[in-house]
């Protein structure tokens, strides 16, 4: 029996044509456009009613903050005359050149990922430097410094014109690609590409795939964020944004993105933070809404300003522990089970509640009577998505399992969430009530780690580590 083998021609011929239908039936990330949020529109009845209104609203909304192809925010005269100026559409550029530590890693992560187009300037070879990915308007700025090459040549005085700085131009070359950092325009074309089929052009978490997801995606526009380094509900920083894209969030759908640079990180990071102001302010006009006042520039002004104030707050909230860890003893786990255990109208924590005896998420509040079926189901989050309280003996935590990711947790509970803020909260022992201090809430995260199914593997940590 002779067996024939197809020839290589063919298999890479066939090959080649399979490729080129995929590529071809697979659909296009459409042009993006902001949509209002419905669901904050219909609790406005006079607003709902009005469609006038509601085409004033979305151009008030495009005035603060532009369209998906051109996203910016207005900059206020008094922002422009703080000490120093605030651009808040270079907003996260500023904050991270001001982060010697964050600038310098984000240098290398550029280095890292340009090193072919710096070695093409280095040696001189620049037909060599090849167009990187979302990052149209690096390309941009490259060819603007390619055609300002001196008749002297590459190692010629040249002025760079976006710094101002003197140098040479092959400094100048290497520069474009070392301290880039991304357009909002830029990251709003990668959020398209990356983000979009989850969260959703406007950032309401209902992009085309968002169905499918359990926990479903997070929707941006009410400002909450879940997982922060925050006390006291505040709205995150820049860092905690970005360690959620570099890492992102255990047993759900969102990935990490270090595949990428830093500088594009930063970028998506001032995008969606964009996104979620401008849903915030919209929530805000929509309340706000009435036929005599209509969509009005002084209340659109106060409100922007009121939401922008808390974004910018926010460095002012964290939680850090003047410290190492504690040590942890038997002692310490006991009193924190005794916390955890005990119901609040009985002087504890509440823990039990919701996160049950054997803390696997099955206490009586963990569930609720649905008002129109009148059938039980799980609690829901600000959102209005069901949610499962966290299992906890399955050592699953979602923003970090060191002992002060715990301890934030427990500290300021979780944004959006019935998990409650425990700094603070009053507690019963010895027949004298008390708040629970940094201590209690210590020997809760160290009580809570012992709950995992998993052998513990500690992590070093500084205090105020993030």
């Amino acid at each position: 029996m002779i067996v024939r083998r197809p020839r290589t021609a063919a298999l890479l011929a066939a090959f080649a044509l399979s490729s080129a239908l995929a590529c071809k039936l697979e659909p296009d990330t459409p042009e993006l456009h902001y949509s209002l949020n419905r669901a904050e529109i219909a609790k406005n009845e006079d607003l709902a009613s009005d469609p006038a209104a509601q085409v004033q609203l979305e151009g008030a909304l495009e005035f603060l903050f532009g369209t998906p192809k051109a996203p910016a925010f207005l900059a206020l005269p008094e922002w422009l005359e703080e000490d120093p100026p605030f651009y808040p559409s270079f907003w996260g550029e500023d904050h991270v050149r001001a982060d010697e530590a964050a600038w310098g890693r984000l240098v290398e992560s550029n280095k890292k990922a340009y090193r072919e187009q710096l070695e093409a300037i280095r040696t001189g070879n620049l037909e060599r430097v090849e167009r990187p990915r979302y990052a149209d308007d690096l390309w941009a700025r490259w060819e603007e410094v390619r055609g300002g090459l001196p008749e002297g040549g590459p190692d010629a005085a040249y002025s760079d014109p976006f710094s101002g700085e003197e140098g040479t131009w092959r400094q100048s070359a290497a520069a474009v690609f070392e301290n880039y950092y991304p357009k909002l325009a830029t990251s709003a074309e990668f959020y398209r590409q990356q983000c979009y089929h989850c969260h959703g052009a406007s950032g309401g978490g209902d992009g085309s795939t968002s169905r499918f997801l359990e926990p479903r995606p997070r929707d941006y526009r009410r400002g909450i964020f879940k997982f922060t380094a925050l006390k006291g509900k505040a709205h995150p920083r820049h860092e905690d944004l970005f360690h959620v894209l570099t890492e992102g969030i255990y047993t759900t759908a969102m990935p990490s993105f270090r595949r990428f640079t830093d500088a594009q990180l930063h970028g998506l990071v001032d995008y969606v933070r964009l996104l979620a102001v401008r849903g915030e302010v919209e929530g805000l006009m929509a309340s706000d809404y009435t036929p005599e006042t209509g969509i009005d520039f002084e209340g659109l002004k106060a409100n922007y300003e009121l939401v922008m104030g808390k974004w910018r707050a926010a460095k002012d909230a964290v939680i850090t522990y003047a410290g190492p860890v504690p040590e942890i003893t038997p002692e310490r786990i006991e009193h924190g089970r005794t916390l955890f255990m005990t119901p609040g109208d009985k002087g504890g924590a509440n823990c039990v509640s919701c996160h049950g005896t054997s803390g696997r998420g099955d206490g009586a509040s963990a569930f609720e009577i649905d008002p129109v079926t009148k059938l039980q189901r799980r609690v829901k989050d600000d959102w209005g998505n069901e949610i499962q309280v966290r299992d906890l003996t399955r050592g699953v935590f979602r923003f970090g399992r060191r002992p002060i990711d715990l301890y934030r947790r427990i500290y300021a509970g979780i944004n959006g969430t019935p998990m409650p803020e425990h700094i603070g909260f009053t507690v019963t022992e010895g027949g004298q009530p008390h708040p629970m201090s940094e201590e209690d809430i210590w020997d809760l995260a160290f009580f809570v780690r012992t709950l995992g199914v998993q052998a513990a593997h500690e992590i070093p940590h500084e205090a105020g580590g993030h």
